[in-house]
């Protein structure tokens, strides 16, 4: 059973992968997704109904129905999965690289608003090493998205290209934050950039959130 699950979670974001980096739109999409789904679901229940075996029916090249088990099956699922190149790689490493600048930009926001309040807090080195690194991460899962989305202009997918635009925005005022950090007399350019920061990514988050769980991935529509 917990095979099968897998199986069915790591077809899925496979399918996800997939589908942007084929320029899907977002209704195609989920329309793949729900039939793969729907045909897993079916698998798994016939599986569940052999209590012998727990098996399920798999045809081969020969036209000849074999056996596969749960644990096949995932096998099969993640050899599907398997890498085809550089840049396929350096997609699938988006998705780590891109919690870093989100926590470091954050924190630099909170930083200042500290030391806004406390100056006396002496922050101004933690904010210039928070704005740095985020970012320099920033640029770093910026490109990361680009290979994992594909390098093109436009997108079917609304939902992907906003993402992958107002993730570009990102970089740029991420970079113009931290130029501003490093100037001592540009401290309410920096604050107002981190302040434009902070609501760019809580969108961003939020859209990254509807490419992998789907439309209303929050439940709030």
């Amino acid at each position: 059973m917990l095979a099968t699950f897998l199986a069915l979670a790591t077809v899925t974001t496979a399918q996800a992968h997939e589908g942007h980096k084929d320029d899907m739109s977002d209704a195609e999409m989920v329309q793949m997704e729900m039939h793969e789904a729907d045909a897993m679901h079916e698998e798994a229940a016939d599986t569940m109904h052999d209590p012998e075996s727990m098996a399920q029916a798999h045809p081969t090249a020969s036209g000849v129905v074999e056996r596969q088990t749960p644990e096949q099956a995932l096998e099969a699922a993640i050899a599907e999965n398997r890498l085809t190149s550089a840049g396929d790689f350096l997609g699938r490493l988006h998705p780590i690289a891109a919690h870093f600048p989100v926590a470091l930009l954050l924190m630099a926001t909170l930083a200042e608003i500290l030391l806004a309040l406390r100056p006396a807090l002496g922050l101004e080195t933690t904010v210039r090493f928070l704005v740095a690194g985020g970012a320099i991460g920033a640029l770093v899962a910026a490109l990361l998205g680009w290979f994992a989305a594909g390098w093109r202009l436009s997108d079917k997918s609304q939902t992907l290209e906003l993402h992958r635009w107002n993730g570009s925005a990102i970089v740029g005022v991420a970079i113009l934050a931290a130029w501003f950090a490093f100037r001592t007399d540009r401290r309410s350019g920096l604050r107002v950039t981190l302040a434009i920061l902070a609501v760019a990514l809580v969108i961003q988050g939020y859209l990254g959130g509807e490419m992998v769980f789907g439309p209303n991935h929050l439940g709030l529509e």
